[in-house]
């Protein structure tokens, strides 16, 4: 069984079902409601143990009720909560969430920047056999990253604006979401964007455009590896989920395109269902998908 370690942010969220996004002052009724763990390193954390490998998280959380409920929730997932930090005079993160009838999201989140020594404890952590950060999180992503570089295994940044660029000289992969690499390249074309990261990186790269499925080069020509054709309830973690499924594959050895499809598919699998991190499928489940095909 792999070893995973997921570097960044946790948060719980409060995600409303509606209708349709509110664009009014005035006040609103959710047709369905849930308190969830959520986050991106906390979803692909959850990701990553239902997928069947062993999963670290190292984030942070205040000594407040919201940061019980993070760490209990990853807990119940069997994801390893030791190196989480418990700050004091510290507020965990949270964020409200509103999922409309066609599964799309809006998100406002609150969290609180992090001290600079609080990075420190990861020069302590076992090896892993593969490492995942979100952008979040700067120093703590250049941090694991260096790790993955030094023991020479899979070092995937999940990357959003902004994005540190030292972050992706050093990731063995990065997976930009489509306006973390317009920000990071400062181009609108696709192509020429990717080149860039080719061209002036060592690191691997794609691009994931939710159903437009991921692009990606490969000697010199863009690919791109569709998603399944599906009914989107809620995509809220859907990209975090895709990488937890990234670093799983790619920490089993497979190739950058089959760790792509199996992503592709758990992603989408994902969006089929409202839940929270309830709703991230298991292995079991995505193999069920497969062979229903």
């Amino acid at each position: 069984m792999q070893d995973i370690l997921i570097t960044g942010l946790a948060t719980l969220d409060l995600i409303f079902k509606m209708d349709s996004f509110p664009d009014q002052n005035e006040k609103y009724r959710a047709e369905t409601a849930m308190f969830s763990g959520g986050g991106n390193a906390g979803n692909a954390s959850v990701a990553v143990a239902r997928l069947g490998a062993n999963s670290t998280i190292f984030s942070a959380v205040g000594c407040d009720e919201v940061g019980s409920f993070i760490l209990g929730e990853l807990q119940r997932e069997n994801v390893n909560t030791e190196f989480v930090l418990k700050l004091k005079n510290w507020q965990s993160s949270f964020s409200s969430v509103l999922v409309d009838i066609d599964g799309d999201r809006q998100i406002v989140n609150y969290r609180k920047s992090l001290p600079e020594d609080a990075i420190n404890s990861i020069s302590n952590f076992p090896v892993y056999d593969a490492y995942l950060s979100d952008s979040r999180w700067s120093e703590a992503a250049i941090a694991t990253l260096s790790l993955a570089r030094k023991y020479k295994k899979p070092g995937i940044l999940d990357a959003e604006a902004p994005v540190s660029q030292h972050a992706v000289e050093i990731a063995s992969h990065v997976a930009f979401s489509m306006q973390g690499l317009k920000h990071f390249t400062n181009k609108d074309d696709l192509m020429a964007s990717l080149k860039v990261i080719e061209n002036d990186f060592n690191s691997w790269a794609c691009v994931t455009d939710g159903s437009n499925g991921v692009y990606f080069l490969e000697e010199g020509v863009l690919h791109n590896l569709p998603t399944p054709r599906i009914k989107a309830e809620d995509t809220l973690g859907a990209g975090d989920v895709w990488h937890g499924a990234f670093a799983v594959c790619l920490a089993e050895g497979k190739s950058e395109r089959e760790a792509i499809k199996f992503s592709n598919l758990a992603a989408a699998i994902k969006c089929t269902r409202f839940g929270g991190q309830s709703s991230i499928p298991t292995r079991r489940e995505i193999n069920e998908f497969i062979n229903s095909k």
